[in-house]
């Protein structure tokens, strides 16, 4: 009899998780992490300013979270088929026209709404709440698995993007992305097939009463406070780290390679978090993730020397990369398993909308003041308070648990 090692066990393909893994490089690549490598160029092409390309991405993400409302309570009773196969490359096919575009406002549109119709499709948001509902039980390891697949986004897309760019022009950077994950949505459809529908979990009759039952909860609450200032953060972050570093002197090529290495060092916060969890609780490592964020933002304002750059890149990637498994994982703490696609739509809108408003804001902040500074400070403030919504999510779990003994 032949003995497999936990090693390879752990190895084992789960070709679901991992279907959702390659479909969170895609999406994510497509637009989210390609749009920081792609910003002045764009603006030079179509003669726009920071202001109004961060309107672009603030639209999709207002609209990833606005249509989130409705994708979650679509997985909830139909099953992923419908988001996979339908609604997701849909949105992918309107960011690749965004490359297109003749006018400012045809870009906004077309990269607004596709990003927005994509992600909410194939983001974390949704892609963890199938997890949960294929197998709850199971759901914090698939959800620590996705997202380490999700941690090579940043350094593929970020390079890859930075390629695309300097050999075929700022247009091809967004259409040939946008046409792969379009691919890998179909891919994903016809793999992850088994998802618990209505009838199988305790539901809420309508939308509304899920969604008025869980606002009564003060951890769930206080977890969406915490999430739409998480996003704030890192999406402000994540928009001009690129723009930052070179302001503090890096050339373009070393910015795009910090950019992509804070990326792959995502796994460093994913990689060891299993047995982190064992050892100090989930609570414990959100709180130092998003503060680990507050600290980046700080240290990208004086990244021009490859020393502190390679610092920023380890503290950004750990926080970044832990946040996104964590804040899944806080959601199946506090959120019902029968209404979790709703709740987790929700709570996606409020931190799509937070992740929408701020880099506007920035981008506004740049054009004024002429230096991307006040994006850092915005992230920074953001994430001190998203450390302390967490800390009141807890208090109210604890004190909801003690009542129901």
């Amino acid at each position: 009899m032949t003995h497999t090692s936990p090693s390879v066990r752990r190895f084992k393909p789960d070709w679901p998780v991992d279907v959702l893994g390659i479909l969170t490089i895609a999406v994510y690549g497509s637009w989210y992490y390609g749009f920081g490598v792609l910003i002045d160029d764009i603006g030079a092409g179509l003669g726009a300013g920071s202001a109004s390309l961060g309107l672009a991405f603030g639209l999709a993400q207002v609209l990833l979270g606005a249509l989130s409302l409705a994708t979650g309570r679509l997985l909830d009773r139909f099953g992923p088929q419908l988001l996979l196969g339908v609604i997701g490359p849909v949105g992918a096919i309107l960011v690749g026209f965004s490359g297109r575009s003749a006018e400012v406002w045809q870009f906004v549109v077309l990269f607004g709404v596709g990003g927005g119709v994509s992600a909410a499709a194939g983001f974390y948001g949704m892609t963890q709440a199938m997890l949960v509902r294929m197998d709850p039980a199971a759901s914090t390891q698939r959800i620590i698995r996705l997202t380490i697949w999700g941690a090579f986004a940043s350094p593929i897309a970020i390079p890859a993007t930075e390629y695309l760019r300097g050999t075929f022009g700022w247009r091809v950077a967004i259409e040939v992305p946008a046409g792969v994950a379009c691919c890998v949505f179909l891919l994903a459809a016809r793999v992850v097939r088994r998802v618990p529908r209505h009838g199988e979990f305790e539901r809420s009759s309508t939308w509304r009463i899920a969604v008025t039952t869980a606002a009564r909860s003060g951890a769930v609450r206080w977890h969406a406070i915490g999430v739409f200032c998480a996003y704030m953060s890192m999406s402000t972050l994540l928009v001009f780290q690129l723009s930052i570093m070179r302001w503090a002197g890096l050339s373009a090529a070393a910015a795009a390679g910090f950019g992509g290495a804070r990326g792959l060092l995502q796994l460093l916060g994913r990689l060891p978090l299993q047995r982190a969890l064992r050892r100090y609780g989930h609570w414990f490592l959100l709180a130092g993730a998003r503060l680990s964020v507050a600290v980046a933002c700080g240290l990208v304002l004086i990244s021009g020397n490859a020393v502190i750059a390679s610092l920023y890149v380890v503290i950004a990637g750990v926080g970044i990369g832990a946040i996104s498994a964590l804040d899944g994982i806080v959601a199946r703490t506090v959120i019902p398993t029968g209404d979790f696609g709703a709740i987790s739509g929700v709570v996606t809108f409020l931190g799509a909308i937070g992740g929408g408003v701020a880099p506007v804001l920035a981008g506004r902040l740049t054009d004024v003041r002429g230096a991307p500074t006040m994006a850092s400070v915005v992230a920074a403030s953001a994430a001190v308070v998203a450390v302390a919504s967490l800390y009141r999510t807890k208090w109210h779990f604890t004190r909801a648990s003690e009542s129901a003994l």
